[in-house]
């Protein structure tokens, strides 16, 4: 077994995703002198392929080397498939292969978690601010009608930020007539949905800089100094934190290598590995450890549990002729590689607008309210739920297919998906094994509660409805994905049949107070009852943000990475 003692760090980050790169360029930042090792257990990739936003939809699920590929066990309540868990592999983490959706969520949602966590670090005001340090958004210059959906208050977003935000300079025919069919449907248009009040409709802005994808790597890690003070190894597969006395002292790879941490050592694995990590650690449910003989360092009961996760179906529908969509490039088409080409000489053509180009609706549904599904919430649930910047559900419309297009002819597609929002089904993340090569046992119960059940059910109505109203149905050709029928069964059937994961997995390693038994970190992301040791990845959040929450990674590896610079700047 490899040690390489002679070898320390002050800090270890296992990691790169939007958390990891954060932190650890924030603590590179705030204490100049600390040396900082970050693990990623995936490569540092060259292509120039992972930056066109195109790829993102066509490629998610083919991308040897950049995709981990997960799997959930089989949903019991989506025709036992084993729903894609799609994770990024990589500096960089999922933002190498997500799709790019640049959101800072409600403030109503941030205040949620503050009161959760009796932590105003979270709070919307405080929130706010941080966001506006991370981003650099690059308001458009519309002149023409387009103007009046989407107006971002400049005011409210940073200009100087590492993570670049943009909206497309070019919209695909079809997007503006959704844009008036959501007025003609009663939508608001909310020409800000970044402004902490996302209710309405409003064009998607997207993390890339002239069309190319803004990733955590491209963001933090390539603004490093160089100095030598922070070591990046890639392909170095962390299995467990090594503790001695009650204190994290370092990691063990998979292949039995071992660094150490004269400080601390940070998880950011993200919503399935941390607690994998910790697991394999000794560190979670004591009853769990022992039926796999792991030795108890820390019983942690909620280690792994509270899985959350927005769940998604598509609609889609047949255009025609005449409205262009980002599907008029096909798969592996000499035209698709013309287009890559001129992409990466100038920047230019379809790519540089692709993703871009489609419309975001976080949406109220104030008539679920008087449901027996939405009765049976705790009444502090319900209390949320009912605040006034609390979407019900998200749509997306406008959207590319996202599978391969049916046989036939070269046609236009659009695809609009309902997103639950406020999730109350509550998975797991469990061992399959000692060994840590295997993948965990990703369980997330999808619809397994009737309140989510109602509301994909009450989205995937609205939808259709939405599609049947005049401009939408003008540019429509015909049906293709859609129900039977618009029957509650008929609408169930569907979505059971179409439901994917959106791959927003989080709160495994809740965050919480002292009296709350299935927190597994405090304020500060320290584990509680393991000194030198912290997770700091979506898995922390004890609620699932309202959001894309690419940007509330983010956020928590700032704000973790100014607790620990503050405890260790003296």
């Amino acid at each position: 077994m490899a040690e390489l003692k002679s070898k320390q760090y002050d800090f270890i980050v296992v990691g790169s995703g939007p958390s990891g790169s954060t932190l650890t360029s924030t603590l590179s930042h705030s204490l100049p002198s600390a040396s900082i090792l970050l693990l990623e257990a995936g490569t540092a990739h060259s292509s120039q392929l992972v930056f066109d936003r195109y790829s993102a939809f066509l490629d998610l699920g083919a991308k040897e080397g950049w995709n981990w590929g997960y799997k959930t066990v089989p949903q019991t309540e989506v025709e036992g498939m084993e729903v894609d868990y799609s994770r990024g592999k990589g500096l960089g983490g999922t933002s190498l292969i997500n799709f790019l959706l640049w959101n800072h969520g409600p403030r109503d949602d941030w205040n949620h978690i503050a009161h959760l966590t009796s932590s105003p670090s979270f709070s919307w005001t405080n929130v706010s601010s941080a966001f506006s340090s991370i981003e650099n958004l690059h308001p458009p210059t519309y002149l023409d009608s387009r103007a009046k959906y989407v107006a971002p208050n400049p005011g409210r977003h940073g200009a100087c930020g590492p993570v670049h935000v943009e909206y497309a300079d070019e919209w695909e025919k079809h997007i503006e007539p959704l844009m008036k069919g959501a007025e003609e449907f009663g939508w608001k248009i909310n020409p800000d949905l970044n402004s902490g009040d996302p209710i309405g409709v409003g064009l998607g802005p997207a993390t890339a800089k002239e069309g190319r994808r803004v990733t955590a790597k491209t963001a933090y890690l390539d603004r490093l100094s160089g100095d030598g003070k922070v070591e990046i190894r890639t392909g170095w597969k962390v299995a467990r934190v090594l503790v001695e006395g009650g204190r994290a002292v370092g990691v063990e790879s998979i292949d039995g290598e071992r660094v150490y941490a004269k400080k601390e050592v940070v998880l950011s694995a993200g919503g399935l590995d941390s607690p994998k990590i910790l697991l394999l650690s000794g560190i979670g449910p004591k009853a769990q450890l022992e039926s796999l003989g792991i030795d108890v360092v820390q019983d942690l009961p909620g280690v792994g549990q509270n899985l959350q996760d927005h769940c998604h179906f598509p609609i889609t529908a047949v255009l025609k002729p005449g409205f262009r969509t980002p599907n008029s490039i096909p798969p592996g088409s000499d035209a698709l590689a013309a287009a890559r080409t001129q992409f990466a000489e100038d920047g230019s053509g379809p790519m540089s607008y692709v993703n871009g180009s489609y419309i975001l609706g976080f949406l109220q549904e104030p008539s679920i309210f008087d449901t027996d599904e939405f009765k049976s919430l705790d009444i502090e649930t319900q209390k949320h739920l009912k605040q006034p910047t609390v979407p019900t559900w998200e749509l997306g419309s406008g959207l590319p297919l996202l599978a391969p297009p049916p046989p036939g002819p070269p046609r236009e597609y659009m695809v609009s998906v309902g997103v639950l929002m406020n999730p109350q089904s509550r998975g797991t993340v469990t061992l399959k094994s000692l060994d840590p090569r295997d993948d965990a046992l990703f369980d997330p119960k999808l619809m397994t509660h009737p309140y989510d059940r109602l509301v994909l059910i009450t989205s995937a109505k609205r939808i259709l409805e939405f599609m049947a109203s005049t401009s939408i149905a003008e540019t429509i050709e015909a049906p293709l994905n859609v129900p039977e029928s618009d029957s509650e069964e008929d609408v169930l059937a569907f979505v059971r049949k179409n439901l994917r994961s959106t791959w927003h997995m989080s709160g495994t390693c809740k965050m919480g107070t002292s009296d709350d038994s299935l927190a597994v970190v405090d304020s500060n992301f320290a584990v509680r009852g393991v000194e030198g040791l912290r997770v700091v990845d979506l898995s922390v959040l004890p609620v699932l943000v309202n959001a894309h929450p690419v940007g509330a990674a983010y956020l928590l590896g700032e704000m973790a990475g100014k607790v620990i610079g503050r405890k260790y700047e003296c």
